[in-house]
């Protein structure tokens, strides 16, 4: 990918002398800004443009062609593509439209390029896509109007976007705002090199400390994976614009969990699972980036410190750092003193501290309540409000922010809330100085928190050793639970039946309820008085995964007789519910009593694979759809950390009175669960344990129904 982001030579096919036209651009963009490698632009029709010889195709060039730019109707694009190819050039941008975008047509050219190029070894950015610019070296491989402004700003942040328009939109607005960008990539129809592939090549770049991309999906999950916990290692931040919220990623089957893991669902989940920041507006993207690039490091801890000239505003920062999940930690009884020497009777030594607009009366006040917070070992980094201090004294705190930014590696972002002819000369000293700057207090504490939130996960992730170390004698215990359950699944229909999905749980050391199927009453009442009475008796059948719907579902059964007669009421009950429902008998089911019902299931993304979800039973999960998700494998930590995020967390954690519920069992059945996930991800696509059964604290767990339904 070097090669591709800094070819010392590039051909333009389809090269233009009309400089301001699409295939014009790029000739002056290299030209204005600074490119120091050769340049050939290709055109039969021209001898020269520009000053530039022009060749009449990319053979006739004399010299080698590391990447080429490709401009011209789509119909001639597999001919040049072909001539690339003899040229031997390893890299080609296809800015072309008319591909897979416009249907099958489309598609099947673009079927063809990839493939010639794939035969070749040589990769393909696009079509239908406005290009890269890598501003460290001056290199611009696009047509974007925002390609025009002189100089463009280089700096920390590189961008990848599956819009091309938008995403250069995006950074025309971040330019303006003063954000640098080490490179930037629009990925098009991606029929070769997609968004993953950038990503993963800036993540090891040297000029880039964070990448940011605007997303509509992707094509390799497991790319995905790797190159965030990449990142985290790193310790670059992702910052993501994924869109497509209301998008149903699949249609509701016959597991809950389907119709409860859509894909922005898991994508969300994905994110939070591995520290990934996710944005909802340009806004976004333009503030985390340009607080990155003015602050020394990014704060480990979460610990937020708050100074205002006004009341109001803190409280205003306050419920936003609350809601971020920041902590604003209360001050010792030596710094509020300090501040409290400092700040009028009616300000507040409290955090946030409100220094009033008297702090600016003596010139040193506002630099030592700085300095005393900055001391603070709580506090991890400081919002500063500051509403109308104008003129002298506006300028005099604007230089003792820049001061203490240069005396501490803790960020200092400041909100100022007035306008730019009021504070023009203020908020210049702020910019001077590399000091965060923002009009919004919530947009401040939003940018920060990214941030803070980013640093605090990742210490934690680094802290935390999870990799399995499983001993050889572990090893084939797993060996041994993965064949016994592929058997399984050899020898079920598409759905399994209740008591094969529990054999299968079994394999992976997940307790199941004792059980039996029965053909007969005589055999059904036999099973229960071994089992032990009360008991449950449930239809077992493939062709029924809904049992209380078909009235094939009794409960509490304490004797012969209530065993016989539950018996034959479930067969009658199916048969007319389903009367062409196969029907293998009526599983005996002992009966567990004492626990909290919640469901785990699995869904097989298309985009991440293997995902677990978890939430309680009952109405959280039907209506309130209180749950929570990981891409497999998930580690006891995210286990524990899935269970604690629901909102109904606190029915297991003991609320009114009753025990707490054994959430170490449970996480270790999640853990379980995300190994046989990915252990059967080709044979399996839906999972439910609907109920499982967590039981008080030290007793365990047990499922007490589930559903397999295999991939088709």
């Amino acid at each position: 990918m070097k090669k591709f982001f800094s070819p010392r030579s590039i051909a333009i096919l389809g090269a233009s002398a009309n400089l301001s036209s699409i295939s014009g651009k790029p000739l002056r963009f290299l030209q204005e800004h600074g490119y120091q490698g050769e340049v050939y632009p290709v055109n039969p029709k021209y001898e020269e443009i520009a000053g530039v010889k022009c060749y009449p195709s990319i053979l006739a060039i004399p010299g080698s062609v590391d990447a080429a730019l490709i401009a011209v109707n789509y119909k001639r694009v597999p001919g040049m593509i072909e001539e690339c190819i003899q040229k031997g050039v390893k890299f080609v941008t296809i800015f072309s439209s008319g591909f897979a975008e416009t249907g099958a047509e489309g598609q099947k050219l673009q079927q063809q390029i990839v493939q010639l190029a794939r035969e070749a070894g040589m990769r393909v950015l696009g079509p239908n896509c406005q290009g890269m610019v890598n501003l460290t070296e001056g290199i611009v491989g696009g047509f974007s109007a925002s390609l025009e402004i002189k100089p463009l700003l280089a700096g920390p942040t590189g961008f990848v976007t599956q819009s091309g328009a938008l995403g250069y939109s995006i950074f025309n607005l971040a330019q303006e705002a003063g954000v640098g960008f080490s490179y930037i990539v629009s990925s098009g129809n991606e029929s070769d090199l997609h968004s993953l592939d950038f990503i993963e090549y800036m993540l090891e770049d040297e000029a880039t400390r964070m990448v940011v991309t605007y997303l509509e999906g992707i094509k390799d999950g497991e790319q995905f994976v790797r190159l965030a916990d990449r990142a985290l290692e790193v310790g670059k931040p992702l910052v993501v614009l994924k869109v497509g919220r209301s998008e149903i990623g699949q249609k509701a089957a016959a597991s809950h969990t389907a119709s409860l893991t859509g894909s922005d669902a898991v994508y969300d989940a994905f994110f939070k699972q591995k520290g990934i920041i996710r944005v909802d507006d340009i806004e976004g993207i333009i503030d985390i980036a340009g607080l990155l690039q003015r602050v020394k490091k990014i704060p480990q801890g979460k610990g937020l410190g708050i100074i205002t000239t006004s009341g109001g505003a803190g409280i205003l920062v306050a419920d936003e750092a609350e809601a971020l999940e920041l902590d604003v930690p209360a001050l010792d009884a030596k710094t509020k003193k300090v501040i409290m020497d400092i700040i009028p009777a009616y300000g507040s030594a409290l955090n946030p501290v409100d220094v009033t607009a008297q702090v600016i009366n003596e010139a040193e006040d506002f630099l030592k309540v700085l300095q005393v917070m900055v001391d603070n070992p709580d506090i991890n980094a400081l919002v500063i409000v500051i509403t109308m201090i104008t003129g002298a004294s506006g300028q005099q705190m604007a230089r003792d922010i820049v001061r203490m930014s240069h005396l501490t590696d803790k960020p200092l972002v400041v909100a100022w809330t007035a306008g730019d002819r009021l504070m023009r000369d203020s908020l210049e000293i702020l910019r001077e100085g590399q000091v965060a700057c923002f009009k919004s207090p919530v947009r401040a504490v939003r940018a920060l928190g990214a941030l803070m939130n980013y640093g605090s996960f990742r210490e934690k992730s680094l802290s935390r050793d999870e990799r399995e170390t499983l001993k050889p004698a572990d090893k084939q215990v797993l060996t041994a639970a993965k064949e016994a359950a592929k058997e399984i699944l050899t020898q079920s229909e598409d759905t399994l039946t209740e008591y094969q999905s529990k054999k299968l749980l079994a394999c992976y050391a997940i307790p199941v309820t004792k059980e039996e199927v029965a053909t007969s009453q005589e055999q059904a009442v036999s099973i229960a008085e071994s089992i032990g009475y009360p008991v449950a008796l449930k239809i077992d059948s493939p062709d029924v995964p809904h049992k209380t719907e078909a009235g094939g579902l009794k409960l509490h059964i304490k004797g012969q007789k209530e065993v016989e007669v539950a018996y034959q009421e479930i067969l009658d009950n199916v048969k007319q519910y389903s009367p062409k429902a196969r029907i293998n008998g009526v599983l005996v089911q002992e009966m567990v009593s004492g626990g909290t019902e919640v469901i785990v299931g699995v869904n097989n993304d298309s985009d991440f694979g293997p995902t677990v979800m978890f939430g309680l039973g009952g109405i959280f999960v039907e209506i309130l759809k209180d749950v929570s998700l990981r891409v497999a494998p998930v580690s006891k930590e995210e286990a524990l950390e899935m269970i604690r995020e629901i909102k109904g967390f606190k029915v297991l954690d003991g609320a009114r009175g009753k025990p707490k519920a054994d959430i170490e069992s449970l996480a270790e059945v999640l853990v379980k669960v995300s190994r046989l996930a990915l252990d059967l991800k080709e044979e399996i696509a839906e999972m439910d344990i609907n109920p499982l059964l967590v039981l008080p604290q030290g007793q365990g767990v047990k499922v007490a129904d589930a559903l397999v339904i295999k991939k088709k």
